[in-house]
C-alpha cells in the first residue's frame, strides 16, 4: 500500500501491490486518472491488470468504511513549524529507501526549540 499527498520529491496518490510507477492499481491524487501496470501480472499479489487500458480515466469512485468514525484529536499548535522530514522520521526512512535525495539535508538551521 502507497498514500501520499501534497509533496513534490514523491508521487502523489494511492497505490495498491507493485512499485511506483507500477501499481497494480494506481490512483493519482485528483482521483481522476490512474493505471493498473501488471502485466502480465502484479509482482506483489499476482493479479492480472485491473483494467481493459494500462492508463485510465475514472468515471465514479465508490468507497466504503467500516469500523467506528475517526475521532478528531487536538491540534499541536506546533506541528505546522518545520519539515515533514523533521517531524516524521519515516517519511525520511521511506525516502532514502526509495533513493529520493534529500536536498535539504544539511541546508537548514536547526529550530530554537530543538537547539537544546
Amino acid at each position: 500500500m502507497y498514500l501520499n499527498q501534497k509533496q513534490q520529491t514523491m508521487p502523489n496518490g494511492l497505490g495498491m501491490g507493485g512499485q511506483h510507477s507500477y501499481f497494480g492499481l494506481w490512483l493519482d491524487s485528483d482521483f481522476g486518472h490512474g493505471h493498473s501496470r501488471a502485466w502480465p501480472k502484479c509482482t506483489t499479489f499476482g493479479s492480472p491488470q485491473l483494467s481493459g487500458d494500462e492508463d485510465f480515466i475514472l468515471d465514479s469512485m465508490e468507497v466504503w468504511a467500516v469500523g467506528k468514525p475517526h475521532e478528531p484529536e487536538e491540534v499541536d499548535e506546533s506541528e505546522g513549524k518545520g519539515s515533514v522530514l523533521d517531524r516524521d522520521p519515516e517519511v525520511q526512512a521511506i525516502m532514502e529507501m526509495t533513493g529520493k535525495k534529500l536536498h535539504s539535508q544539511g541546508l537548514r538551521e536547526p529550530d530554537e526549540d530543538q537547539k537544546h
